[in-house]
C-alpha cells in the first residue's frame, strides 16, 4: 500500500517534519476518517521512505533529551510523491462499503430480521452524520472540512439507499421469508 508513504511525503512538503508533528496533524485534520494512517505507519513510512532515498533524516536540537528526528524531503521524494499523487488520483477502485455490501445480504434474511438491522444501520448513520456535522464546525482546516463534507454526502447517499430498501422492499407486504 503506497498510501502512508504518499501521506507522509505530503505532510513534509506541506512543513510537517517530525513524526509526532504528522501525528498530531493527522487527528487535527481528521484524517483517519478516509486513511488508514496511525502512529506506527507513520513512522514505518518514514523509516522506508529514508531506506528509499526519498527522505533524509537528521537529529534535532532538544533542550532536554534526545532530539527529535527532523525528515527533509530529496529530489527523489518529490517524483515520488509527484508519481503516488498520480496514481491515486487516476484510481479506477470505487469506494467499498460493508454498510451497502450487508444491504444487499440482509435482503437473503427474513424481512422482519432485515428491518431491524437496517433501521439500526439508519440509526447508526444519523449518528455519524450528526457527529460529522459537530466535527466540521470544530474544524478550522479547510482540507479536514473538505474530507468530512465528502464523508457527509457519502454517509447520505448510505442512508439514502437503507431508508429505499426499508419503505420500498422490506416494508412492502406482510409475507415473510
Amino acid at each position: 500500500m503506497q498510501q502512508p508513504k504518499m501521506i507522509v511525503l505530503g505532510l513534509i512538503t506541506q512543513g510537517m517534519n517530525y513524526g509526532l508533528e504528522m501525528e498530531k496533524h493527522v487527528e487535527a485534520t481528521n484524517m483517519r476518517l478516509w486513511a488508514q494512517i496511525g502512529t506506527s505507519t507513520i513512522y514505518k513510512a518514514l523509516r522506508d521512505l529514508e531506506a528509499e532515498e526519498c527522505v533524509t533524516a537528521r537529529p534535532g536540537i532538544a533542550k532536554r533529551g534526545p532530539g527529535k528526528t527532523v525528515y527533509e524531503i530529496t529530489n527523489k521524494g518529490k517524483k515520488t510523491l509527484d508519481h503516488l499523487v498520480g496514481e491515486a488520483l487516476t484510481s479506477h477502485e470505487s469506494v467499498y462499503s460493508d454498510r451497502i455490501a450487508g444491504l444487499v445480504f440482509a435482503l437473503s434474511l427474513p424481512k422482519a430480521k432485515a428491518r431491524e438491522k437496517v433501521a439500526h444501520c439508519v440509526e447508526g448513520l444519523n449518528h455519524a452524520l450528526e457527529t460529522l456535522a459537530d466535527e466540521r464546525q470544530r474544524r478550522d482546516i479547510r482540507s479536514a472540512q473538505i474530507v468530512i463534507d465528502y464523508y457527509r454526502d457519502v454517509y447520505e447517499a448510505e442512508r439514502r439507499a437503507l431508508i429505499a430498501v426499508q419503505e420500498n422492499i422490506l416494508n412492502k407486504g406482510s409475507k415473510e421469508k
